[in-house]
């Protein structure tokens, strides 16, 4: 088991990734129904669909959180969807949550072992989450595959100006693109889909998306700068 230090708990505060005040935790993933009625009466979404494509908005966060400990670090997280707590402020109209991590336990990866690990990430805190929404609210799981990628695909940009883990950055990015990491999660990479033939770098200036991600169906609010106008 590997101890965090000081330095990386604050990092991962940047990704909304919280270790403490479990006792201030509103929701986790054991009760999915109350989970969707939270995301709705957050969002203000008029259905379910539109709410959970809000939430893995959020959610997205902490998913991308487990890449960059990953790329940066070398580092797993020891939990699963159970051990996540939110911890949200009903006062936040912007509605930023927080994730409790219920344990602070992490593993470190070798190289051999980097395929599997990005495997189980995709896995455990990708499609797992993405199955217990998609068909009791009927979205499209490539709009929360794309959801996680947007952040995904930013912070690996920024990961990319770091000279001393660059190479092995775009080793992990080339292996998210690669079919055979989403073995038995999907058929093919969606991050590929979405990156297309641009690097990480030229999808982003500007970022633009494929699928839409149901934001302009909140009342009072509008396409996204990045959305693509033929599919909303």
């Amino acid at each position: 088991m590997h101890n965090l230090s000081p330095t990386i708990e604050k990092a991962l505060k940047g990704y909304r990734i919280s270790f403490r005040d479990e006792a201030n935790v509103s929701k986790t993933f054991n009760h999915v129904e109350d989970l969707i009625q939270y995301a709705q009466a957050r969002s203000g979404a008029e259905t379910a669909r539109i709410a959970i494509s809000m939430w893995f908005r959020r959610y997205a966060f902490f998913v991308t959180a487990q890449f960059y400990m990953f790329s940066k670090h070398r580092l797993i997280w020891e939990g699963t969807l159970q051990d996540i707590g939110v911890l949200d402020d009903p006062e936040d109209e912007q509605w930023l949550p927080d994730f409790l991590l219920k344990n602070n336990r992490w593993s470190s990866v070798t190289e051999k072992e980097s395929s599997s690990a990005l495997h189980s990430i995709l896995s455990s805190f990708g499609a797992d989450a993405i199955r217990l929404f998609s068909g009791t609210t009927k979205i499209s799981k490539l709009v929360l595959w794309e959801n996680i990628w947007g952040y995904t695909v930013w912070m690996y940009s920024e990961l990319l100006r770091q000279t001393d883990i660059k190479t092995r950055v775009e080793k992990d990015i080339e292996r998210l693109l690669d079919d055979e990491v989403w073995l038995n999660i999907e058929t093919r990479s969606p991050f590929k889909r979405f990156i297309g033939k641009k690097s990480v770098q030229e999808s982003m200036n500007p970022y633009k998306r494929v699928t839409c991600c149901l934001y302009y169906r909140i009342e009072g609010h509008e396409k996204c700068a990045y959305c693509p106008n033929k599919n909303c």
